[in-house]
């Protein structure tokens, strides 16, 4: 390691809690490029992140797994509970009772299932709780958005959410990444300068240009 991280890892800082604090940054920068460069409209900064390190502890496989059981329980409750006056956080809560209740049969069918949803076997339960709290903790923001738009634009936010989330989840698997990070903790200084200058961009997205080029192709077919 370099010095400088040994220093700080001789003062109280694990390596393990060095690299998780080095990634929010990185994985946050994530979010940031992949909305003011590519296009995609995700659940502000904390879902993708949330997703990302919650991916880490249950496994690619049962995370997407348990997402989905929080998303459709979330729609389910939304959809039976949304002509029925109430008050907003007795609905929140009703939709967190569904959803417990949902994990625990996913978890159940892994159980039971020939085919293991999980990574390698069918033991659920070497899968840290925290991984699954945090995933359904993010039920909030799926109603929210729910509330605010049409299904299809929440559906594509709920998708472009996920992708940044499992980008966010590629990065900090990668060992490589991980102790490049951790020997150049400096990288803190470079993601500012990137964010700087995504905050101050005003160019095309990558969603716009692909956008501006169907209209091309359709204006130049039709004249």
């Amino acid at each position: 390691m370099s010095e400088i991280t040994t220093w700080i890892t001789q003062h109280g800082v694990t390596e393990q809690m060095l690299i998780l604090l080095l990634f929010i940054p990185i994985i946050a920068t994530i979010v940031n490029l992949s909305r003011y460069l590519i296009g995609f409209k995700t659940l502000g900064i904390y879902a993708p992140m949330t997703l990302s390190f919650a991916y880490i502890f249950t496994g690619i496989r049962f995370g997407l797994l348990v997402t989905l059981a929080v998303i459709l329980s979330t729609l389910l409750t939304y959809s039976l509970l949304k002509k029925i006056r109430m008050h907003y956080l007795s609905r929140i809560t009703i939709n967190y009772i569904l959803i417990s209740v949902l994990v625990v049969g996913v978890i159940v069918l892994n159980d039971v299932s020939p085919i293991s949803l999980t990574t390698e076997h069918h033991d659920a339960t070497t899968i840290p709780p925290l991984g699954v709290i945090l995933i359904a903790t993010l039920s909030d923001f799926f109603i929210k958005q729910y509330v605010k738009k049409d299904f299809l634009n929440s559906a594509r936010s709920l998708g472009e959410t996920v992708l940044v989330g499992i980008a966010g989840w590629l990065a900090l698997r990668s060992p490589q990444l991980q102790q490049f990070v951790l020997n150049n903790v400096w990288i803190f200084l470079i993601l500012l300068l990137v964010n700087l200058g995504l905050g101050k961009y005003t160019g095309m997205r990558f969603k716009d240009l692909l956008r501006f080029e169907q209209i091309l192709k359709n204006d130049k077919s039709s004249s």
